[in-house]
Protein backbone atom coordinates (compact mmCIF):
# COMPACT_ATOMS: atom_id res chain seq x y z
CA UNK A 1 0.00 0.00 0.00
CA UNK A 2 2.94 1.50 1.22
CA UNK A 3 4.61 1.64 -2.39
CA UNK A 4 1.26 2.85 -4.01
CA UNK A 5 0.63 5.67 -2.14
CA UNK A 6 4.40 6.66 -3.07
CA UNK A 7 3.71 5.37 -6.66
CA UNK A 8 0.78 8.01 -7.03
CA UNK A 9 2.52 10.88 -5.48
CA UNK A 10 5.51 10.06 -8.03
CA UNK A 11 2.92 10.67 -11.05
CA UNK A 12 1.03 13.69 -9.58
CA UNK A 13 4.02 15.27 -9.16
CA UNK A 14 5.48 14.55 -12.34
CA UNK A 15 2.12 15.75 -14.20
CA UNK A 16 2.20 18.77 -12.35
CA UNK A 17 5.81 19.23 -13.72
CA UNK A 18 4.04 18.53 -17.01
CA UNK A 19 1.64 20.83 -16.80
CA UNK A 20 3.85 23.77 -15.54
CA UNK A 21 6.17 23.03 -18.45
CA UNK A 22 3.22 23.68 -21.02
CA UNK A 23 2.12 27.17 -18.91
CA UNK A 24 5.25 28.25 -20.76
CA UNK A 25 4.71 26.79 -24.22
CA UNK A 26 2.68 28.57 -27.31
CA UNK A 27 0.12 26.66 -28.72
CA UNK A 28 2.63 24.22 -30.55
CA UNK A 29 4.45 23.29 -27.86
CA UNK A 30 7.51 25.41 -28.03
CA UNK A 31 9.10 26.85 -25.17
CA UNK A 32 8.73 30.47 -24.42
CA UNK A 33 11.25 32.85 -25.17
CA UNK A 34 12.30 36.16 -23.04
CA UNK A 35 10.54 39.24 -24.50
CA UNK A 36 12.60 41.97 -24.46
CA UNK A 37 11.02 45.18 -24.29
CA UNK A 38 12.23 49.00 -25.29
CA UNK A 39 11.68 50.60 -21.78
CA UNK A 40 11.66 49.81 -18.50
CA UNK A 41 7.81 48.35 -17.96
CA UNK A 42 7.89 50.41 -14.81
CA UNK A 43 8.03 53.43 -16.73
CA UNK A 44 4.80 53.32 -18.93
CA UNK A 45 2.16 55.61 -18.32
CA UNK A 46 -1.50 54.93 -19.46
CA UNK A 47 -2.09 56.17 -23.41
CA UNK A 48 -3.99 59.11 -24.16
CA UNK A 49 -7.95 58.17 -24.60
CA UNK A 50 -9.61 59.44 -27.66
CA UNK A 51 -11.72 62.34 -26.63
CA UNK A 52 -15.50 62.34 -26.85
CA UNK A 53 -17.02 63.52 -29.88
CA UNK A 54 -18.31 62.26 -34.13
CA UNK A 55 -15.81 59.84 -35.93
CA UNK A 56 -16.12 57.81 -39.20
CA UNK A 57 -15.10 54.75 -38.53
CA UNK A 58 -14.66 51.57 -40.53
CA UNK A 59 -14.94 48.21 -40.06
CA UNK A 60 -11.96 46.00 -40.37
CA UNK A 61 -13.05 42.69 -38.10
CA UNK A 62 -16.30 41.31 -36.96
CA UNK A 63 -16.43 38.13 -34.78
CA UNK A 64 -19.27 36.14 -32.68
CA UNK A 65 -19.27 36.56 -29.08
CA UNK A 66 -21.69 35.05 -26.74
CA UNK A 67 -22.84 36.80 -23.82
CA UNK A 68 -22.92 36.19 -19.74
CA UNK A 69 -27.16 35.91 -20.86
CA UNK A 70 -25.85 32.61 -23.51
CA UNK A 71 -26.53 35.30 -26.38
CA UNK A 72 -24.66 35.39 -29.57
CA UNK A 73 -24.15 38.66 -30.88
CA UNK A 74 -21.54 40.30 -33.42
CA UNK A 75 -18.49 41.89 -31.95
CA UNK A 76 -17.51 44.52 -34.45
CA UNK A 77 -14.02 46.32 -34.45
CA UNK A 78 -14.32 49.77 -35.95
CA UNK A 79 -11.19 51.50 -36.57
CA UNK A 80 -11.02 55.36 -36.69
CA UNK A 81 -8.11 56.72 -39.47
CA UNK A 82 -5.41 58.88 -38.22
CA UNK A 83 -6.87 62.13 -40.01
CA UNK A 84 -10.11 61.88 -38.10
CA UNK A 85 -8.10 62.18 -34.67
CA UNK A 86 -7.28 65.40 -33.10
CA UNK A 87 -3.92 66.75 -34.38
CA UNK A 88 -2.14 66.54 -30.97
CA UNK A 89 -3.25 62.93 -30.61
CA UNK A 90 -1.69 61.79 -33.82
CA UNK A 91 1.12 60.91 -32.72
CA UNK A 92 -0.37 58.77 -29.98
CA UNK A 93 -3.11 56.94 -32.53
CA UNK A 94 -0.30 56.11 -35.48
CA UNK A 95 -2.58 53.02 -37.00
CA UNK A 96 -5.39 54.98 -35.69
CA UNK A 97 -7.96 54.33 -32.79
CA UNK A 98 -9.85 50.93 -32.65
CA UNK A 99 -12.84 50.68 -31.06
CA UNK A 100 -15.53 47.83 -30.64
CA UNK A 101 -19.19 48.01 -30.92
CA UNK A 102 -20.70 44.53 -29.03
CA UNK A 103 -24.82 45.80 -29.10
CA UNK A 104 -25.72 43.94 -32.28
CA UNK A 105 -27.56 40.78 -30.68
CA UNK A 106 -27.70 37.86 -33.78
CA UNK A 107 -31.76 37.71 -34.22
CA UNK A 108 -33.51 34.67 -32.70
CA UNK A 109 -36.56 33.38 -34.34
CA UNK A 110 -39.39 36.05 -33.62
CA UNK A 111 -37.30 38.72 -31.80
CA UNK A 112 -38.46 41.94 -33.22
CA UNK A 113 -36.15 44.14 -31.60
CA UNK A 114 -33.30 42.21 -32.12
CA UNK A 115 -34.10 42.32 -35.93
CA UNK A 116 -35.02 45.74 -35.91
CA UNK A 117 -31.82 47.30 -34.26
CA UNK A 118 -30.01 44.64 -36.88
CA UNK A 119 -31.88 46.58 -39.57
CA UNK A 120 -30.45 49.84 -38.23
CA UNK A 121 -27.35 49.02 -38.42
CA UNK A 122 -27.05 47.73 -41.96
CA UNK A 123 -28.87 51.03 -42.68
CA UNK A 124 -26.52 53.20 -41.17
CA UNK A 125 -23.25 51.02 -42.49
CA UNK A 126 -25.17 52.00 -45.87
CA UNK A 127 -26.35 48.46 -47.05
CA UNK A 128 -29.47 47.41 -48.22
CA UNK A 129 -31.71 46.26 -45.84
CA UNK A 130 -34.48 45.16 -48.50
CA UNK A 131 -33.39 41.36 -47.77
CA UNK A 132 -34.13 38.10 -45.90
CA UNK A 133 -30.25 37.16 -45.22
CA UNK A 134 -27.51 39.13 -43.67
CA UNK A 135 -23.85 38.30 -44.22
CA UNK A 136 -21.46 39.56 -42.26
CA UNK A 137 -18.59 39.71 -43.88
CA UNK A 138 -20.20 42.38 -46.30
CA UNK A 139 -20.21 44.29 -43.50
CA UNK A 140 -16.19 44.49 -43.65
CA UNK A 141 -14.76 47.79 -45.02
CA UNK A 142 -18.34 49.64 -44.26
CA UNK A 143 -17.84 52.90 -42.49
CA UNK A 144 -20.34 54.89 -40.02
CA UNK A 145 -20.18 57.60 -38.21
CA UNK A 146 -19.55 57.19 -34.69
CA UNK A 147 -20.29 59.03 -31.46
CA UNK A 148 -17.36 58.75 -28.90
CA UNK A 149 -17.94 58.94 -25.24
CA UNK A 150 -16.08 58.48 -21.80
CA UNK A 151 -17.28 55.39 -19.86
CA UNK A 152 -16.02 54.24 -17.26
CA UNK A 153 -14.58 50.28 -16.63
CA UNK A 154 -12.87 48.50 -14.22
CA UNK A 155 -12.19 51.65 -12.63
CA UNK A 156 -10.55 53.63 -15.68
CA UNK A 157 -11.95 56.17 -18.00
CA UNK A 158 -11.97 54.59 -21.69
CA UNK A 159 -13.58 55.54 -25.04
CA UNK A 160 -16.32 53.76 -26.09
CA UNK A 161 -19.03 54.14 -28.87
CA UNK A 162 -22.08 54.97 -27.90
CA UNK A 163 -24.42 55.09 -31.32
CA UNK A 164 -23.73 55.35 -34.35
CA UNK A 165 -24.95 57.59 -37.48
CA UNK A 166 -25.08 56.65 -41.33
CA UNK A 167 -21.89 58.09 -42.71
CA UNK A 168 -21.83 61.01 -45.25
CA UNK A 169 -22.86 59.41 -48.67
CA UNK A 170 -23.35 55.39 -46.83
CA UNK A 171 -27.72 56.63 -47.44
CA UNK A 172 -27.40 56.93 -51.21
CA UNK A 173 -25.29 54.16 -51.46
CA UNK A 174 -27.98 52.15 -49.95
CA UNK A 175 -30.75 53.98 -51.94
CA UNK A 176 -28.92 53.08 -55.04
CA UNK A 177 -28.34 49.66 -54.47
CA UNK A 178 -31.38 48.59 -53.64
CA UNK A 179 -33.22 48.64 -57.02
CA UNK A 180 -30.35 46.61 -58.36
CA UNK A 181 -30.95 44.25 -55.63
CA UNK A 182 -34.75 43.62 -56.17
CA UNK A 183 -34.25 43.82 -60.10
CA UNK A 184 -31.26 40.57 -59.38
CA UNK A 185 -34.25 39.03 -57.05
CA UNK A 186 -36.81 39.52 -59.59
CA UNK A 187 -34.45 37.50 -62.01
CA UNK A 188 -32.89 40.00 -63.61
CA UNK A 189 -35.79 41.71 -64.93
CA UNK A 190 -35.38 45.49 -64.36
CA UNK A 191 -39.07 46.42 -64.67
CA UNK A 192 -42.45 45.75 -62.28
CA UNK A 193 -45.24 44.31 -63.44
CA UNK A 194 -48.37 45.71 -63.77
Amino acid sequence: MHKMIMASRYMLGASLLVLAGAAFADEDGETLGLIELDQNLGDVEKPPELPPGAYTGEIQDVQMGTSQKGNSYFNIKFVIPPAEIPAELQDDFEDGAQLFYNRIIVPKKGDRRALFNLKNFIEKIGLNTATTSVDPNEWMGQSARLKVVHETYQGEKRAAIKSLEAAEGAVKQAAQAAPAKVAAAAGGRGRTRR
